[in-house]
């Protein structure tokens, strides 16, 4: 008798898709997953932003005024 699985060509059922687990479980961690790496790229992406902005804000007003360190 061959036992069911949910992945059948790949022969890693257990590891792969969980006995118990529907699609729809899978489906949403993956969802949710996309969700915070965008989020995070997101984070990152305006951190630099303003990190950049502050150095070019400072470097203009420095050269601008004549102030030296």
């Amino acid at each position: 008798m061959i036992a069911p699985s949910c992945c059948p060509y790949t022969g890693l059922s257990g590891l792969i898709c969980p006995r118990h687990t529907h699609h729809s479980e899978i489906l949403h961690i993956v969802i949710i997953t996309l969700i915070c790496a965008i989020y995070t790229l997101y984070v990152v992406f305006v951190l630099i932003w303003l990190h950049l902005s502050s150095i070019v804000i400072n470097s203009v007003s420095r050269s601008t005024y004549g102030v030296s360190l």
